[in-house]
């Protein structure tokens, strides 16, 4: 698999083209959907999983003016009338950097490139029908079917948490050829 099989995975499946338009028209600034919408339905390709449809949707954006929760809150709201399947989660990564004791993020991208693993530092957009694609650690790791803690969560103060996260998720159950890496 390669980068551009990952476009047709996306564009052929209707129900992330709807994810991804409903976004479209909510229109964040710097926004992207990452996470799991989009590591999911690569590693479930790679395993032969049947497909989903995408159920946990992480949209983020980046607007240092307004950080305040509830503004999440109602862009969550109007996400949830344009597609009810979805559990949208929506976060300003201008105010994300606390959650981990990081220095303040300067855009989206950055605030991806900091969640746990390399293969979850990924994420999509569409503009004008045209799939834009976010790999912050490069797509080796997501295309490899490898979990691997980013730097940050290397540190044997934090490793845990990327251990944790494996298990709590039933990685390894979903997909049983996971590779999983402590750097």
């Amino acid at each position: 698999m390669t980068e551009s099989d990952i476009e047709l995975l996306v564009r052929n499946d209707s129900s992330m083209m709807d994810v991804l338009r409903a976004a479209e028209e909510v229109d964040l600034p710097d926004w992207w959907i990452g996470a799991g919408f989009l590591r999911n339905k690569v590693w479930d390709a790679l395993e032969g999983n049947a497909s989903v449809k995408p159920r946990d949707v992480d949209l983020v954006y980046f607007n240092q003016v307004d950080t305040a929760k509830e503004t999440d809150l109602e862009y969550e709201s109007k996400l949830k009338t344009l597609y009810p399947i979805a559990e949208w989660e929506v976060r300003n990564q201008a105010r994300m950097h606390e959650k981990n004791g990081f220095e303040p993020y300067s855009s989206t991208a950055e605030g991806i490139s900091r969640w746990v693993e390399t293969a979850t530092c990924v994420a999509v957009r569409i503009k004008n029908d045209e799939l834009e694609f976010l790999y912050c650690h490069g797509s080796a790791d997501l295309l490899g079917l490898i979990a691997r803690p980013i730097p940050d969560f290397q540190h044997p103060d934090r490793i845990h948490l990327f251990h944790e996260r494996i298990a709590q998720k039933g990685w390894r159950e979903r997909w049983p050829h996971l590779t999983v890496l402590e750097s």
